[in-house]
């Protein structure tokens, strides 16, 4: 008898995996589970807690945003898997040249799978400008001294991880697999890390020299 009990809430429980999965089912992204009104609430909490601000005025849009299948509760695929999509609201606080804040909040879970903030936003403090100069002019092309920079802008994204996410021994993966970043040197520079966390959640995390402040933050595996 206890093994035919446990062998159903296996199966029960397999079977909520299967119906959370991203698109597997017309019944999991239902239009309508969160309206606007709960998107901006969830938008504007979100985003003043990770960049410390106080917004309270928002613009709303919703659109459908292509996503990948899940296989077996995994991001993994073979390849030849169809992707789905589903319904986003896009939450932004906007300002005369751009979004200071943007946020996508998923309709039918009301999960926020995105944060960012312009880097317009941050401003530098005069040592931190002094750093950026002096970096620059010591190096004009990405070398030594910039892979030690981007060394510790890994370790301020570890502890940002650490406070923010609730995870005392997150796992960092730097995005650029040693690599310096693509682009033109300059004094301020973003760099991207993948986190993963022991609930198993995995986010694209961009952190911004030298401020190293964050600039976006990703889920990956969303539901």
């Amino acid at each position: 008898m206890k093994r035919k009990i446990a062998l159903l809430i296996v199966m029960i429980l397999s079977f909520s995996l299967f119906v959370i999965a991203c698109g597997q089912s017309d019944i999991t992204y239902k239009k309508g589970e969160i309206d606007e009104t709960k998107a901006k609430e969830l938008a504007l909490d979100n985003i003043n807690k990770a960049f410390q601000t106080n917004q309270t005025e928002v613009t709303v849009s919703r659109e459908q945003m292509d996503c990948l299948p899940d296989q077996v509760g995994t991001m993994a695929t073979t390849g030849n898997a169809e992707d789905t999509s589903r319904w986003i609201y896009i939450v932004s606080v906007p300002s005369l040249e751009n979004e200071k804040f943007t946020a996508y909040v998923v309709e039918s879970t009301g999960e926020v799978i995105f944060l960012s903030q312009s880097e317009t936003n941050i401003t530098l403090t005069d040592e931190q400008k002094k750093q950026a100069t002096d970096l620059l002019a010591a190096e004009t092309n990405f070398g030594r001294q910039h892979e030690k920079e981007v060394a510790k802008l890994k370790e301020a994204c570890k502890e940002w991880a650490i406070v923010t996410l609730n995870d005392e021994h997150p796992i960092l993966l730097d995005a650029l697999l040693g690599r310096m970043p693509d682009q033109a040197v300059r004094e301020s520079f973003p760099v991207n890390f993948y986190v993963v966390t022991n609930d198993a959640r995995v986010y694209s995390v961009t952190m911004y020299w030298p401020s190293m402040q964050v600039l976006s933050i990703k889920v990956i595996n969303a539901k």
